[in-house]
């Protein structure tokens, strides 16, 4: 028989409060996604129909004997349609959890049940609070880091290669066109055939080339990281978006579920539409 969902002034006693908070609510603060970790087939069995307020199927036609089995135990128990404790919290034993945490749980199994790794996804960002991160900042280029077993003692990629240095007449011609003198009081040239400091060498045709270094950039964070970030969070969205559709009619006790609020794109500003 399916439980009537509150109405009236039963609905508005109840807190309003987004399906992600009461996602993490579930997840972090009640553990509800542990809640089965440890039940035989035939316990969830019962635990489920406990929970939906069903007897299920079985050859008992009652609690009659206790049997020695946990599993037949916990049959009986599904049977007489409650659950059984000892009248209290055990010290030292977690108390049950809350039946909104409860509820919400099994929504999601419903939702993503299917779904292992994308159940997975959900939970594992429900424990840690917050949605992914998906604006991993504005992208600026850096050194490239230096993952070679043999770096020279260097932490980043040196590139170098040879470069065609002018002859020294075309130098002279362009201090002259300048009204540079190229010679100095004492009639020496002001510029050197070879910095300190530099290798050059000479080709057959008489050219000089020079070596030249610089340190190899990148952007960070990359196009592909910003892809990836982005995905995962559209994944996580378009994830609690069908656990929304399932809890959106849940007869929840304490809670009422007003929405999902966050932003399916938020990396796309309202001026870009």
């Amino acid at each position: 028989m399916a439980v009537p969902s509150p109405t009236g002034a039963t609905v508005r006693q109840r807190r309003a409060i987004d399906l992600e908070e009461l996602v993490g609510w579930t997840i972090r603060i009640q553990k509800a996604d542990r809640d089965r970790v440890s039940l035989h087939a035939v316990e969830l069995a019962a635990a489920t129909a406990i929970r939906r307020g069903h007897r299920p199927t079985s050859g008992f036609d009652g609690p009659s004997s206790w049997g020695v089995d946990s599993c037949i135990r916990v049959a009986e128990i599904g049977l007489a349609g409650t659950r059984v404790d000892g009248g209290g919290q055990i010290r030292g034993v977690a108390p049950r959890l809350h039946p909104d945490a409860e509820a919400v749980m099994a929504a999601v199994d419903r939702a993503l049940g299917s779904a292992k790794g994308w159940r997975r996804f959900i939970l594992d960002q429900a424990r840690e609070g917050g949605r992914p991160r998906w604006d991993l900042g504005r992208q600026r280029f850096v050194p490239v880091r230096n993952t070679a077993p043999q770096g020279g003692g260097r932490r980043h990629v040196v590139v170098s290669e040879w470069e065609r240095v002018p002859p020294l007449s075309a130098v002279a011609r362009r201090m002259i066109a300048r009204g540079v003198g190229i010679l100095d009081s004492r009639g020496r040239r002001k510029f050197q055939q070879a910095e300190p400091g530099f290798t050059y060498r000479t080709l057959d045709d008489g050219s000089r080339q020079v070596v030249v270094r610089w340190s190899a950039v990148e952007l960070s964070p990359s196009d592909a990281e910003i892809r990836e970030a982005r995905e995962d969070y559209a994944a996580w969205h378009a994830g609690m978006m069908r656990v929304l559709g399932a809890v959106m009619d849940l007869p929840l006790r304490d809670y009422r579920v007003t929405g999902f609020a966050a932003s399916a794109t938020p990396w796309i500003s309202p001026k870009d539409i």
